[in-house]
């Protein structure tokens, strides 16, 4: 992982926040401590996650059609849940960095066509919080600051 720089924590981050079930927080520990400032992993393993929760977005964005050709009455319970998520979109967008049920918000928020700008701005958010506190108290229990 360390030939491929913060390119590869890049990639394990967008992966990790796909659908595919991977632990990124384990790969920025790792790049911590390596030594690589911390601020550049912060920002990369922000956007790569932010990148890989997009991809889930566009699946149930995608798939929503696929739904309603083939499973009309699947379509019509699915989307009994519709203004729930278009009034509380932002908490599920936010909150997508959570294990499992993340994956779950992001697909529902395509499904249900959630705002493309406010899911970015919300799953990045809640994505750089999470980030941030792991960098904190990692830096914080190792004495690195």
């Amino acid at each position: 992982m360390d030939n491929l720089g913060l390119l590869g924590l890049f990639f394990v981050c967008a992966l990790a926040s796909s659908l595919y079930p991977l632990g990124s927080e384990a790969f920025v520990i790792a790049f911590l401590a390596l030594d690589y400032a911390w601020i550049w992993v912060w920002i990369v393993a922000t956007l790569g996650n932010t990148l890989g929760a997009l991809s889930t977005y566009t699946i149930g964005y995608l798939g929503d059609s696929l739904y309603l050709k083939y499973f009309k009455n699947t379509h019509q319970k699915i989307h009994r849940y519709a203004d729930k998520i278009q009034k509380r979109g932002f908490l599920y967008a936010f909150f997508s960095f959570l294990p499992i049920l993340g994956d779950i918000f992001a697909l529902a928020l395509g499904v249900y066509r959630y705002s493309i700008f406010k899911a970015i701005v919300f799953i990045a958010l809640g994505k750089a919080v999470r980030y941030w506190v792991l960098i904190y108290l990692y830096n914080k229990y190792t004495q690195i600051f």
